[in-house]
């Protein structure tokens, strides 16, 4: 059987067209190493501060982009969030709330895994099946709770029935990943949406391997891994539409802020994890790849910043993981 040669160029070329339409490697904006020489693990930004964790010392702290001061904040067990005047973390089975404004601290027990917008704090009780307090990584169960700073109410939103986690409020809005058991080994995760007006939850990724999910405004982007490949999706809860973000097979560490998506392209660089940070224009369906370092993870987005942790300086053994900022307008 012959090999029709002049149709595969064709179609090779047509395939080249389409990435080069949309994915582009970023000609504008400054990369800036803003937080170095430190064994750090997870960051995030709001306004003109960025959060960091720091395995070496086992603490949280902020970074102010405005003044380049470092401010540590205390023992830490995973990476804090901010959002507004205030940063949340958890360690040992507590939540805290740090006010930057007043200086002040908000201790939760028994509580992990928090996410905070306002006044509104998410956060996790965990159980063993006989229903006595477990930890975070041996639960059988876990419950969603809501708890407000300002009348410090705390409101159970979900029973102690599955397992909760990943969870991410944008103003009313709550979404979490849901684990349901499928058998004595196996769960299914799916992304569900909670309305603290209505009370009202709705799923929203039911692929049965949907996690990692964030909210911004109208938009939820999420993670689903089938067949061994995760892509990135998103999803406009005003519309009703759900998109496919990513095909590479790679994207994970997903973040939403206004009309624009970003994520980690993983792979593997000899025997060390790798990636690159890429986002995604949700008005325009344009792709930019940010990095070009092969060693950038888990990024951050507030309006036209985006910070991420890469290990370029020590690729071998990624001990040190330093903080980079790359402002999209400068």
């Amino acid at each position: 059987m012959g090999i029709n040669v002049g149709n595969k160029i064709i179609h090779l070329a047509l395939a080249l067209i389409f990435l080069i339409s949309f994915t582009s490697i970023a000609n504008a904006g400054k990369e800036t190493m803003i937080i170095g020489s430190r064994l750090t693990l997870g960051t995030s930004i709001y306004g003109n501060i960025v959060t960091l964790a720091e395995t070496a010392t086992n603490s949280a702290g902020m970074y102010n982009l405005t003044t380049g001061k470092i401010t540590g904040l205390g023992h830490v067990g995973t990476s804090p969030s901010i959002q507004g005047d205030k940063i949340t973390w958890w360690d040992e089975e507590k939540v805290i709330v740090y006010n930057i404004s007043t200086g002040k601290e908000i201790n939760i027990e028994g509580a992990n895994t928090p996410a905070i917008y306002g006044d509104n704090l998410v956060f996790v009780r965990s159980k063993y099946e006989d229903c006595q307090p477990a930890s975070y990584q041996n639960a059988q169960y876990n419950s969603l709770y809501l708890y407000n700073l300002s009348t410090h109410k705390e409101v159970q939103l979900t029973p102690y029935k599955h397992a909760h986690f990943g969870s991410s409020i944008y103003e009313n809005k709550i979404v979490w990943t849901q684990a349901n058991r499928v058998n004595s080994s196996e769960r299914s995760t799916n992304i569900s949406i909670y309305d603290i007006p209505t009370k009202r939850v709705s799923d929203i990724g039911r692929s049965g391997t949907a996690q990692d999910g964030k909210i911004y405004g109208d938009i939820v982007v999420w993670v689903e891994s089938q067949n061994g490949s995760m892509n990135i999706y998103m999803r406009d809860i005003a519309k009703h539409e759900t998109r496919q973000v990513t095909f590479d097979g790679n994207s994970t560490s997903p973040d939403v802020y206004g009309d624009r998506i970003v994520w980690e392209s993983a792979y593997r660089a000899g025997n060390n994890p790798s990636g690159d940070i890429y986002m995604y224009n949700i008005l325009t369906n344009e792709t930019t790849r940010i990095t070009n370092s092969t060693y950038a993870r888990e990024p951050a987005i507030y309006d036209d910043k985006i910070v991420y942790i890469d290990s370029r300086s020590d690729p071998e053994y990624q001990e040190e993981r330093n903080i980079y900022l790359y402002n999209l307008s400068a």
